[in-house]
């Protein structure tokens, strides 16, 4: 959700002329460079996320090529993300942290479970992303079953709760003039009146398959970005163990087992583990 078009953005080449956004310019650039089509507007729909005026054209070119050469690294564990996030439950706690490292990669920084005053009272944020010119106040919602859908009452409630929040930044200098959004991310679906009033009352509302393009299954791929429910390689119950020690990203484990710390995982499941996440992540 942008407070005007993405073609309505001034950035700034390296000459220091500034010029409006040409979308249509990243795709071209992106397909000569052999992504597909398909592919290059996701991208263009994930840099469009942290533009803002006077952004540097560099800037916007490199953020553009990782994520084009991430995907030169994707493999089979794609085809167990829907199954893998499912994963994430009983509690929606680590789901939580995992909507945050998508953040992270798209340049916010990342604050999970915060207090944040409203104008009437305190709110706790499941995931506040902010970069200095936008902040958005994510409301997850994870469910343990894949046909659960979450229904426009939840939607209605974050409307007022986020109304609440954005009141406040009227009486502050130094907020009232940065680009504050609400969010609501669910792991499975929504239902129709739900997606509705999202999109009447200014929500951006994201689950596995919605919006059609740059939705929650397009961001995990886009940002080569798993949770270790992913993995083949370590049991149900060691994954769960890993899940409450925090750890929730595949490159956080990795990182942990390169460097020898101690995890609730069999020494003969270690090894293996280690390889898998060589394979995807290096």
């Amino acid at each position: 959700m942008h407070t005007k078009p993405i073609s309505n953005y001034l950035i700034q080449k390296a000459s220091g002329e500034q010029v409006y956004f040409e979308g249509h310019k990243l795709v071209d650039s992106l397909i000569r460079s052999g992504a597909k089509e398909e592919l290059a507007k996701q991208i263009l729909q994930a840099i469009s996320m942290e533009l803002h005026d006077g952004m540097l054209t560099s800037d916007i070119y490199t953020k553009a090529y990782r994520m084009l050469q991430k995907q030169e690294r994707k493999t089979a564990v794609n085809y167990r993300l829907k199954q893998a996030v499912l994963q994430l439950g009983p509690s929606g706690y680590p789901f939580e942290h995992f909507i945050g490292e998508l953040f992270k990669a798209r340049g916010f920084s990342v604050e999970v479970g915060k207090l944040v005053n409203g104008y009437s009272v305190r709110h706790e944020i499941d995931v506040l992303a902010k970069t200095e010119h936008k902040h958005i106040f994510v409301e997850c919602k994870f469910h343990n079953y894949q046909g659960t859908k979450t229904n426009v009452k939840v939607p209605m409630y974050i409307r007022s709760r986020f109304d609440d929040l954005n009141r406040v930044r009227h009486f502050d200098d130094e907020l009232k003039n940065t680009n504050t959004q609400g969010w609501i991310v669910t792991n499975t679906r929504f239902t129709e009146d739900a997606i509705k009033f999202g999109r009447d009352y200014g929500l951006t509302l994201l689950s596995w398959d919605y919006p059609e393009k740059g939705n929650l299954k397009n961001w995990i791929e886009l940002e080569n970005l798993h949770p270790i429910t992913c993995l083949s390689s370590i049991t149900l119950k060691e994954k769960k163990a890993l899940l409450g020690k925090g750890i929730v990203m595949c490159h956080d484990l990795y990182k942990k087992a390169t460097q020898k710390e101690s995890l609730p995982i069999k020494p003969r499941n270690l090894r293996a583990v280690k390889r898998e996440l060589r394979d995807f992540i290096e």
